[in-house]
């Protein structure tokens, strides 16, 4: 009989990315450039599912002067500026989660787009080692690791020192539970059965039956 996990090494644990970057205010083609490129960057023969570790992701793109559409502030962009907003759940720490996607040519390159389309007037100066233009004018993500860590991380809502826990810390400013603590992308493509099978690298077309959604309020 197996025992709980009482113990998680650094690479065991999961943890939260919640990125709300400012970008150029027509920036929707740029934005889009930048997915297109990172959704492409899956190759046949080519499965980085386990390097990166990434369980969820989420982008979402909002235009300039507009809202999420919920009756009380919440995702809102600037009046000259859009927003970018980029969730995800990812496998042990922050720098080498990072790193896993700038040492990758394609998604690098991709990066380097969403980058471009940033707008930090007013947040950052442009000569600052960290802002998005001086990271480009330097070379890109790949070679400034440590000053892309530092841009994303202020535009990073979550703490990556906080793991997918089932409670609370003193001093958390927010609660991150209920995913399988230990259980990384790489244990569930080497121990899941067929799951090379089930879920191939590309991912093929699936057909989702429809959602329920809500009685009509």
């Amino acid at each position: 009989m197996a025992s709980p996990i009482t113990q998680l090494t650094q690479t065991e644990q999961q943890h939260m990315l919640f990125l709300f970057l400012p970008v150029k205010k027509e920036s929707s083609e740029s934005v889009n450039e930048a997915l297109t490129t990172l959704k492409n960057a899956v190759i046949p023969g080519d499965d980085i599912r386990a390097l990166t570790g990434v369980h969820f992701f989420m982008f979402y793109y909002l235009p300039a002067g507009k809202s999420a559409g919920l009756p009380i502030p919440s995702f809102e962009a600037m009046d000259d500026r859009g927003l970018f907003v980029v969730q995800a759940i990812y496998d042990a720490d922050f720098v080498p989660y990072i790193s896993s996607f700038v040492d990758n040519p394609k998604i690098e390159f991709g990066l380097n787009l969403v980058l471009s389309a940033m707008d930090e007037t007013g947040i950052v100066k442009p000569t600052d080692g960290t802002s998005a233009v001086r990271i480009l004018e330097r070379g890109g993500v790949k070679d400034n690791k440590a000053a892309f860590n530092c841009l994303l991380m202020r535009y990073n809502f979550s703490d990556p020192t906080i793991p997918a826990a089932t409670t609370s810390a003193p001093g958390q400013k927010f609660i991150l539970g209920f995913t399988f603590p230990g259980l990384t992308i790489g244990k569930i493509l080497k121990n899941y059965p067929d799951a090379q099978d089930l879920w191939p690298s590309p991912a093929v077309p699936i057909h989702f039956d429809p959602s329920v959604p809500p009685e009509e309020c």
